[in-house]
């Protein structure tokens, strides 16, 4: 299943997806370092991952670092809150060498996790400092990075099963 995206307002970008295990699963994927360096890589396989910093508790804090063709790629945020595993929310800066060089103004990004019948679907909501952020993000490509991402994590769950 591939991810869906819209646009709620005129500063939010939301996806979702859904995932054929527990909430307490995905929620794992979405928060331990070993784990989120399998899949949270963007469309590019040949892209470097070398920082996957993750403290995913109430006042922690991530960093991860991305190096491909275009430089280097830099997010890092605090965890404002995180209800295991139920909801997580973060700011998120993003910078490096692959922007020019600059970093964006922070994002606020909520993540839930709701669970029926062992299927869970996890939903972002990513809230931007300005309309034009919100679509500059877009048209950068995250979509397609979040659903490449998304599709290692999908097979996670298939090689689980077997």
């Amino acid at each position: 299943m591939k991810t869906q995206f819209s646009m709620p307002d005129d500063t939010s970008i939301a996806y979702e997806r859904t995932f054929t295990a527990p909430a307490s699963e995905v929620w794992r994927a979405y928060t331990e370092p070993e784990i989120v360096r399998t899949w949270l890589l963007g469309p590019d396989p040949e892209t470097e991952f070398p920082v996957c910093e993750m403290d995913m508790r109430t006042g922690g804090t991530f960093r991860w670092v991305w190096v491909d063709a275009q430089g280097e790629l830099e997010i890092h945020g605090d965890i404002l809150e995180a209800d295991e595993p139920h909801r997580l929310v973060s700011t998120e800066h993003m910078g490096g060498s692959a922007m020019g060089g600059m970093e964006l103004p922070p994002t606020n990004n909520v993540v839930t996790f709701v669970e029926a019948d062992g299927v869970t679907t996890m939903r972002t909501v990513i809230t931007y400092a300005s309309k034009e952020m919100r679509d500059g993000a877009y048209a950068s490509g995250m979509a397609e990075g979040i659903d490449a991402g998304f599709d290692r994590l999908d097979d996670r769950w298939s090689e689980l099963a077997r």
